[in-house]
């Protein structure tokens, strides 16, 4: 066997070796993942389809839709101001909403009230919630729930930064407890590796 073969071999080695410990990292990061968003309630996709695009009004007027958060984590929440497990939900998206204003993370909440600008506005004014501001969207006919097929609130989707839906949960969770912020995290970072 002459050099030139032992180093296509040498090389040869290396390149598995590289492929096998890649997989095996993406394979680690998928577990650790999946046992994140079972402590904190959402069911993970395997078939992660296009969350579907929207518009709606914001709580300032402004039309705004779904696709204009794109390269960014999305926690889309259906909520309404009259839900009491939604009004428990908001101090830790609130939080949430601090921890992660700064990163290519998103809260899209779109409020399914009847009576829409009149009965959101002044509820978030007089609570002093700032993570729906201009990302808050009015849904009074429920038409965009019904896209989603929402039948109870609070329901809530993570969508990644191609606009395909990661995961979802129905009902209420703390997204201010350590396995939600890890989680959020893990999504920012792995995405971020990803994009690269």
């Amino acid at each position: 066997m002459g050099i030139r073969t032992t180093k296509r071999i040498i090389i040869s080695m290396v390149m598995i070796i590289f492929v096998a410990a890649g997989m095996a990292s993406r394979t680690a990061r998928a577990a650790e993942l999946n046992e994140l968003m079972n402590k904190v309630g959402m069911a993970m996709l395997i078939n992660r389809d296009e969350a579907p695009d929207f518009e709606l009004k914001n709580l300032k007027g402004e039309k705004v839709k779904l696709s204009d958060y794109r390269n960014k984590i999305v926690l889309l929440n259906f909520m309404a101001t009259w839900c009491h497990w939604c009004q428990k939900e908001m101090p830790h998206l609130q939080k949430l909403h601090e921890k992660f204003r700064d990163r290519d993370f998103v809260i899209v909440v779109v409020f399914q009230d009847r009576e829409g600008a009149s009965a959101v506005v002044p509820f978030m004014k007089e609570s002093g919630y700032t993570f729906a501001v201009s990302s808050g969207l009015l849904d009074p006919t429920g038409e965009v729930g019904n896209q989603y097929s929402v039948t109870g609130t609070p329901t809530t989707l993570l969508i990644d930064r191609t606009g395909k839906i990661i995961a979802w949960g129905m009902g209420y969770r703390d997204w201010f407890s350590q396995p939600a912020i890890d989680l959020i995290e893990n999504l920012l970072v792995s995405s971020k590796a990803r994009k690269k």
